[in-house]
């Protein structure tokens, strides 16, 4: 019934939906003020019969797609590499999904594996199976696809809530952003079966919007030139434990270009926390916290062009912020802490003049800009504090090709602490060429070899449980002087209004 450009309020409730917003007619959906309103892709079921030591309920004809790729009906990919499922959870991109009382119960392949805790569906016999006892509790289950598809440009949305749906993994997303400019603000997306939200188009503005619990991945984006998002929480995604490669975590985006991502958090995510792949071009990633992902905390990869400035990158599982075969990336004041490699730089055998290896933006042919080479990494005035691998910092190349100074990686004024003097083993691992990278146990000894870090500081050894990183390097030898000054472009990114700042983030 709306016309274009007019606003449709919702009243607290339920809606058990799904709404395409056409070409034709871009609206803005919200919330009345101060009301709860959620899109939900669950159901009540309420009709049970014990038989054996499991419930069933009959005339259950909900059925997804379980394609594991982006093509709906199509086998897991040939390539080991774009492997979404994990042999160790076959059933993950199985979009069905069960709660009790709002506890999600996991998916078995069939009535005769459904214990405590599980349930299994029979779409032959059209049956729902449950292992706990229904008795007196409520069961919800999905039967819904995606919440919202937006189509028109211009669209808003605003204010409310979308979970449990059963997105395929060909769905991309229980909420996609089909459209240009269009704004996403004060949203909640949780639960659903594969992707929360898929960012699919230029100029979309993301602000305070959270993605929690989602089964494969928070946020996805592709072809999104011109995104800016501020105030993105992405939390506790992946449960359905899909591979890490080739998209599963956090947040992961492709093929886009002037992107910008601040004051965001990237927590607790199974798999990389945010993840730049596959040409990615000029993106400036400023004060966000990426914190207990079980992968890397920041991942930029055959890409080029990056600011990295201020974010606080901690209790990683991998690498905190990891570099791989992209360049002009300048790395300053971040809090790089308790990752496995804080920071490891790394180029390996792609290139981007050969059109075979995938990842090329197809928007952009033969495009000059994406090498996939490193070159010129300026890493300045940040601290490292912790690894439980090798080294604070590691960069080598795979290929063979190049030493670190032929990467042109520049190491100059950061804060550098270890556990003890042996935990990590090194302080920095440095490329020498042949694929032979030299471990240096202190910054004397790699200044004095390498020229690098005339004004970086080593700070006292300390384990975590002890460790005051930022008290550490403000207290460090490392003063105003003597640290490098701060690029005018980088201030005016972090809001500064001068270089007066400690080593790390503020």
């Amino acid at each position: 019934m709306a016309s274009p450009v007019e606003t449709i309020v919702l009243r607290a409730g339920t809606y058990h939906e799904r709404v395409t917003v056409p070409a034709s007619t871009p609206v803005t959906i919200e919330s009345y003020p101060n009301e709860a309103a959620w899109f939900d892709g669950s159901t009540v079921v309420s009709s049970w019969t014990a038989e054996r030591s499991i419930w069933v309920s009959q005339g259950w004809t909900a059925e997804f797609d379980s394609s594991p790729t982006f093509t709906t009906g199509a086998p897991e990919s040939t390539l080991p590499s774009f492997n979404f499922v994990d042999p160790k959870f076959p059933l993950a991109a199985h979009p069905d999904q069960v709660w009790i009382d709002d506890k999600p119960l996991v998916q078995v392949k069939d009535a005769k594996a459904v214990k405590s805790g599980t349930f299994a569906v029979d779409y032959a016999q059209q049956r729902l199976y449950v292992g706990s006892d229904p008795s007196g509790h409520e069961v919800r289950a999905s039967d819904k696809t995606k919440a919202l598809a937006v189509q028109a440009e211009g669209t808003v949305l605003r204010g409310f809530g979308v979970r449990r749906y059963a997105t395929p993994v060909p769905g991309f997303g229980a909420v996609s952003i089909e459209a240009a400019k269009t704004a996403l603000q004060d949203l909640a997306i949780e639960q659903n079966a594969t992707a929360g939200l898929f960012l699919g188009a230029s100029d979309i503005v993301v602000r305070n919007v959270t993605s929690s619990d989602n089964g494969l991945i928070g946020v996805y984006a592709n072809y999104a030139d011109r995104l800016t998002i501020s105030g993105l929480s992405v939390t506790g995604n992946n449960v359905q434990h899909f591979n890490t490669a080739p998209v599963a975590g956090g947040m992961k985006i492709t093929r886009s270009r002037d992107l910008t991502i601040e004051y965001s958090s990237f927590s607790r995510n199974r798999g990389p926390g945010l993840w730049f792949d596959q040409s990615i071009y000029d993106a400036n990633v400023i004060s966000n916290i990426m914190d207990g992902n079980t992968w890397h905390g920041m991942s930029m990869e055959i890409s080029s062009a990056f600011v990295v400035a201020g974010n606080t990158v901690v209790n990683n599982g991998a690498n905190g912020i990891k570099l791989n075969d992209t360049d002009n990336v300048q790395i300053w004041n971040n809090t790089v802490a308790n990752n496995g490699i804080d920071l490891r730089i790394a180029q390996d055998l792609r290139r981007g003049t050969d059109p075979t290896v995938p990842g090329h933006d197809p928007r952009h042919p033969k495009d000059p800009t994406m090498t996939w080479i490193l070159g010129n990494i300026t890493v300045s005035n940040n601290v490292f504090s912790g690894s439980s691998i090798s080294a604070l910092v590691a960069v080598q190349d795979y290929s063979g090709e190049f030493t670190a100074e032929q990467l042109g990686v520049t190491m100059s004024g950061n804060a550098y602490q270890r556990a003890s003097a042996s935990d990590p083993q090194s302080l920095v691992l440095w490329e020498q060429g042949h694929n032979a990278a030299k471990a240096y146990a202190s910054l004397s000894s790699f200044r004095t070899d390498t020229g690098q870090e005339k004004q970086g500081v080593q700070l006292t050894n300390a384990p975590a449980a002890k460790r005051s990183w930022l008290t550490a390097a403000l207290t460090s030898a490392t003063t105003t002087d003597s640290r490098p000054a701060v690029p005018g472009t980088v201030m005016a990114l972090l809001g500064w209004d001068s270089s007066d700042h400690r080593n790390g983030a503020d």
